[in-house]
């Protein structure tokens, strides 16, 4: 035996330089399991990145939609304040004189529908406001009126 041999017991056994085949196992081992927690770790950070930018990608959409519902909020207010105008005495009277043509009455005239003409049009099959029978209001509104007359 040599100096060596006496030293370390299984020196002679494998040469410098050269593992034992346990030992190579060993290490290929810890390689691959090394490869595959990285190959995780990354494919991890990959979804997370995924995520983060469809979450971002809501967030901007959710702002966006935001700043459009304020938007249509003063729009809305804006649209009110329109309507309340336009509905106001004076804007009423004003289209009355100038795109309608009415004028004003020299005195309050009272007008009483007698019953017989409220039959006659009883019951409406349509409002006004849906483009009812005109023509059957304004006769009885005329009739009305110079009832009332023939009665002053």
């Amino acid at each position: 035996m040599s100096l060596a041999a006496a030293r370390f017991p299984g020196a002679e056994a494998a040469p410098r330089g050269v593992q034992s085949p346990a030992r190579r196992a060993v290490g290929l081992r810890l390689v691959g399991v090394t490869a595959l927690l990285a190959t995780a770790a990354i494919a991890v950070l990959a979804g997370l990145a995924v995520f983060h930018s469809v979450l971002a990608a809501g967030q901007y959409r959710l702002s966006e939609l935001e700043s459009e519902i304020a938007m249509q909020r003063e729009m809305l207010i804006d649209l009110r304040y329109e309507l309340q105008t336009l509905h106001g005495p004076a804007e009423i009277e004003l289209m009355g004189v100038g795109a309608l043509g009415l004028v004003s009455a020299a005195d309050p005239i009272d007008v009483r529908i007698e019953p017989r003409h409220i039959v006659a049009v009883d019951p409406p099959q349509r409002s006004i406001h849906e483009g009812g029978d005109w023509l059957s209001i304004k006769t009885l509104l005329t009739d009305a009126s110079t009832a009332h007359d023939r009665r002053s």
